[in-house]
């Protein structure tokens, strides 16, 4: 097998609402010496002398993102969103605490409940409104009134509305507010609601690859002394090292990001509204058209009658379209599960959703000939080569 050929990066229509695309800057940092190296580090008993200088890198990208998020505290040594839930959840909660969490059926990721389970919490479900999809907040004021919670660790993977960080907390002032924004990181600058350090959330975490299009990786902001204090403290038992590597990266791309993080965030939302409403007029059913298909990133569709997910999955994947199929809330039932931030990063506007979900039209709804489909994705795809929203390196082409 020819390894680093099926690595080398295919042309393709990635409509993973997971991914996203690296910067050439960011790509070149994982390849580099530090991908092997740890910082400089001291305890009473040990040096770990490193020579090249990568504590500043870890302070530099400390700093850009408390900038980015307007925060007091942040940390950037989780190697995923998935590891920075299991340092956060064992930060601040003990065995036998009360922790609410979402359900998966309502968007909630797989693995909380379990993860929280396994380390001794009772756990339950927040609840959830089927018709507006979002937060039932103030059923959740009555249930936490009758019964009080310690943790609510917010983990929405399956999402078409910002959470209001401002509602929750209202309706459990006396609980600890932790939101895992893995999904949203690269949006928060428009979601002032969601945005909330200070009478919100008293954490906001989450990957570094969906909507934040930097490299594989996590990280932390809080304006919280106490939860800065207890998850500092937490780090060196879950993240015996941080990748430096992915630290610069991560670096590179929030520098890059910076100037332009509101015009992005905004961009692949208009975008996903654009896909939702092009996907609708084509004949998809598609989720959200009371709020205009959606506010965050993602567009979910619904699978007509005869049609099943691992149909449409595998019928995608062979016409080199990247996608997920998940259960999604609007349903309950399995459904697509489709994201615009990478199509926004090529440099992609609403007009161009005609042509995304023309595409999607011509291969799930016409049954067009996967080859020909195949074709089309792969010359629209080698169309966009490089990055927009990466500073002055790499400005947003003009389309």
């Amino acid at each position: 097998m020819d390894v680093l050929a099926t690595l080398r990066r295919q042309p393709s229509l990635n409509l993973f609402p997971i991914e996203n695309r690296l910067s050439p800057r960011a790509l070149e940092a994982l390849s580099s010496d530090a991908n092997n190296r740890y910082p400089y580090s001291e305890t009473d008993v040990a040096v770990y002398g490193d020579v090249t200088g990568l504590n500043d890198v870890f302070t530099y990208c400390t700093d850009l993102t408390k900038q980015f998020y307007g925060a007091r505290h942040a940390y950037v040594n989780f190697l995923s969103g998935l590891h920075t839930m299991h340092t956060v959840i064992t930060a601040v909660a003990t065995a036998g605490d009360r922790v609410m969490v979402l359900a998966p059926e309502d968007g909630g990721h797989y693995a909380t409940a379990t993860i929280c389970r396994g380390y001794g919490h009772e756990v339950d479900f927040l609840p959830f409104d089927r018709g507006t999809l979002e937060i039932d907040y103030a059923k959740l004021a009555t249930t936490v009134a009758e019964r009080p919670v310690d943790l609510i660790y917010l983990d929405a993977s399956s999402m078409l509305r910002f959470p209001d960080a401002r509602a929750l907390r209202a309706a459990a002032p006396d609980a600890l507010i932790c939101l895992d924004a893995s999904h949203l990181l690269g949006l928060l600058p428009v979601a002032p609601q969601t945005l909330v350090l200070d009478g919100g959330f008293d954490s906001i975490s989450g990957s570094t690859h969906k909507t934040m299009p930097g490299p594989q990786k996590g990280l932390l902001v809080t304006n919280s002394d106490r939860m800065a204090e207890l998850v500092g403290a937490r780090i060196p038992f879950t993240a015996s090292s941080s990748h430096s590597a992915s630290v610069g990266s991560l670096a590179i791309t929030l520098e890059e990001l910076m100037p332009h993080r509101t015009a992005y965030a905004q961009q692949v939302i208009d975008n996903a509204r654009a896909l939702g409403s092009q996907l609708a007029s084509r004949g998809f059913d598609v989720a959200g058209k009371d709020f205009g298909y959606s506010e965050t990133h993602q567009v979910w569709v619904h699978l007509p009658d005869g049609h099943t997910t691992h149909q449409w999955g595998r019928t995608l994947t062979a016409a080199g379209i990247r996608s997920t199929t998940v259960q999604l809330p609007s349903t309950g039932r399995p459904g697509l599960r489709l994201g615009t931030q990478e199509l926004t990063r090529w440099g992609m506007r609403e007009s161009d959703m005609s042509v995304v979900a023309d595409l999607l039209a011509r291969l799930l709804l016409r049954g067009e000939a996967v080859k020909e489909i195949a074709e089309d994705v792969s010359t629209l795809a080698l169309s966009y080569p490089g990055v927009a929203f990466a500073g002055p390196l790499a400005p947003l082409a003009s389309r």
